[in-house]
């Protein structure tokens, strides 16, 4: 006997609506309930009770019906004895015949009391059980789910109830509420649809009057997988559809919702609006540089007439700050200068007390650099501090400005000399675009730090070791933490990454903002950045460690002097904390940055207590706790975790 959950037409409040009426059953013998109140089994129960021959599978079938039948001999074979003395016997499972499983009401989900423990989410239901054995609740959908429902949005699929393992690797969401999926679900295998129980038991209205998005009534229209959506512009086979007739005009469900002006703070300064097509012409889009069909819909800009972007593109989560505009009065921004001019070539900036100077480098002096980026002064024009203080700040840096708009968060980020973010430090912070720990100048907002290098990258970036400009194109959950980095050949998650439009070059934010180019005080020019596996066959060995350097990484090299450094051995292993002077607080515990200015090279504590050959190190900078001398940060926090 199999039963399927099934939908009828009926009216709410005048409206034709899809609503869920509960399960037909297939074979000719319908279920023995009550007719009024049905019990239900408790989904702990159900879930031990069904078929778990591949309990290691990502998704388990069901096989039990959710209403309480205790002739199911499944069902009763999870129930223990009463007379069992077996001291590993489940006292705690769900007795459906001695303990019920009672349902309740609340008119708006309670986030902080209720999380159901079937599906794992708080923010989907109004309507759940709670069963007395296990103390558990559900929502009210989870606890009644048929084993299949066919959906009016899918009539010609058969969605099951499966459970998800915890254990899996990948992630899933519902393709109704764009939720993370756990646990019990509906799930169709061929077309890889997803959807929790209370979603896939919605009421469907099967028209819409939207007057803002379409002036006549949409119909629902089932056989949506060959239709292209007129304000997206994509083609969605697991997404409701929308159709008008009379129009030939063709909608998502979700589309026909979506606000009309936005703001994009960190491409473009000003507000853009929806448009339901463009004028002829070759247009691009502004976040994915695709083209576009000048058919659909899109977002454009009143007062730029060559900006526009992609509907999808312009609601990304990593794009779009969430907030509709419309009806809102539009604010001038107040620009904040970074410093005041005091003469010519005399300023105040803001993150000094003292008057700086204008001065251009002639010689690399090692032991000069900059505070805000903590680099080393090369060449160039920078300022230093008139009044003696060993305060010095690169031009580039000394004109960031006070506030920016980054591709790399939806709100502007604010530049202070230290972060006031982070919970467990102080005089350091981590970029969350490089994942570098750094002593400089930050950018902030709402928990989001970057570093002055990382903040100064704008699209198209020219970066020169590569021959076409790179953007942010990359779509963060779908594309960018699962593209490799071309130079360190990583495919770390929580690095930010820049793309070729033109190619499928990948770069990370930590190696794009190394210096192209640098200077080692044994050399009088300059030594480039190279690619290690697009070098020459024969790579060398390095000058200062005198081991051999990898062919799959990165490092620098003067052609005129034939010398080759390891990147960590010109710029150090934590480049942007190389800040002689500076006191850093962590978990509570105080650290200083020391220069590295004993004739002898000093011997690591953690690299001794770890019995590596590399005790001595040539850096710039040491870190020092108590009475023991680190060769990096890393090295210091290491070595507090092993003791």
């Amino acid at each position: 006997m199999s039963s399927v959950g099934v939908f009828r037409e009926e009216e709410i409040d005048g409206k034709t609506f899809y609503i869920y009426s509960g399960e037909s059953s297939i074979n000719s013998g319908d279920l023995d309930l009550p007719p009024l109140q049905p019990l239900f089994l408790c989904p702990f129960l159900r879930y031990k009770a069904h078929n778990e021959k591949n309990p290691h599978d990502e998704f388990l079938l069901y096989k039990i019906s959710p209403h309480f039948h205790n002739t199911d001999e499944q069902v009763q074979q999870h129930l223990p004895d009463s007379d069992c003395n077996d001291s590993n016997c489940d006292d705690d499972i769900c007795k459906l015949p001695v303990v019920p499983i009672f349902w309740c009401n609340d008119k708006q989900p309670d986030y902080d009391q209720f999380r159901c423990s079937a599906c794992l989410d708080s923010k989907l239901g109004t309507d759940y059980y709670i069963c007395l054995t296990c103390d558990d609740m559900f929502h009210k959908e989870c606890v009644e789910s048929p084993l299949e429902i066919k959906h009016p949005s899918y009539p010609f699929l058969s969605l099951q109830l499966y459970i998800y393992s915890r254990a899996s690797s990948s992630q899933l969401f519902c393709l109704c509420c764009k939720e993370n999926l756990f646990g019990i679900l509906y799930h169709c295998p061929t077309y890889k649809l997803s959807m929790h129980p209370v979603c896939a038991m919605k009421p469907i209205p099967i028209f819409i009057d939207h007057p803002k998005s379409h002036p006549h009534q949409l119909t629902l229209f089932a056989k949506q997988d060959s239709l292209l959506c007129n304000v997206c512009g994509l083609i969605e086979k697991s997404v409701p559809t929308y159709v008008c007739n009379r129009c030939v005009f063709v909608v998502h469900q979700y589309c026909i919702y979506i606000p009309y002006v936005i703001k994009l703070w960190f491409r473009h300064h000003h507000r853009i609006s929806f448009s339901p097509s463009r004028p002829s012409g070759k247009w691009s889009c502004r976040v994915c540089y695709e083209k576009v069909d000048n058919s659909c819909g899109g977002y454009c800009c009143d007062k730029c007439s060559d900006y526009f972007v992609h509907t999808k593109c312009a609601l990304r989560s990593d794009v779009w700050d969430g907030v509709d505009l419309e009806g809102v009065p539009e604010e001038p921004e107040i620009i904040v200068e970074p410093y005041e001019t005091i003469a010519d070539g005399i300023i105040l900036h803001f993150s000094h007390g003292h008057h700086l100077k204008l001065e251009i480098s002639i010689v690399y002096d090692e032991d000069r650099f900059c505070q805000a980026c903590i680099l080393p002064i090369y060449e160039g024009n920078y300022y230093s501090c008139m009044d003696g203080c060993n305060f010095v700040l690169h031009e580039a840096c000394v004109n960031a400005p006070c506030k920016i708009h980054h591709a790399l968060h939806p709100r502007p980020l604010t530049l202070k000399v230290s972060s006031d973010e982070q919970e467990f430090s102080k005089g350091f912070f981590k970029c969350d675009a490089c994942y570098r720990e750094s002593c400089g100048f930050v950018y902030e907002v709402g928990g989001c730090s970057l570093d002055m290098r990382c903040a100064l990258v704008s699209e198209p970036f020219d970066y020169e070791g590569h021959e076409h400009p790179l953007f942010l194109t990359l779509d963060r959950e779908e594309e960018e933490r699962k593209a490799t980095c071309q130079i360190c050949q990583e495919q770390h998650s929580s690095l930010r990454k820049l793309n070729c439009i033109e190619c499928d070059y990948v770069i990370c934010f930590r190696c794009v903002t190394l210096p192209y180019r640098a200077k080692y005080e044994y050399d009088k020019h300059f030594l480039t950045f190279q690619n290690g596996k697009d070098g020459r066959d024969q790579l060398d060995w390095c000058d200062v460690c005198e081991r051999k350097i990898s062919s799959k990484d990165g490092f620098y090299e003067c052609h005129d002097c034939c010398i080759t450094l390891h990147v960590h051995c010109l710029l150090g292993r934590e480049p942007y904390m190389q800040k002689p002077g500076q006191t850093i607080m962590f978990e509570n515990k105080e650290f200083h940055i020391l220069p590295n200015n004993i004739e002898s090279q000093p011997f690591c504590y953690n690299h001794d207590q770890l019995d590596h050959d590399e005790d001595r190190f040539p850096h710039k900078v040491v870190f020092e706790w108590e009475d023991k001398t680190y060769c990096s940060f890393l090295c210091m926090i290491g070595s507090l975790q092993w003791s």
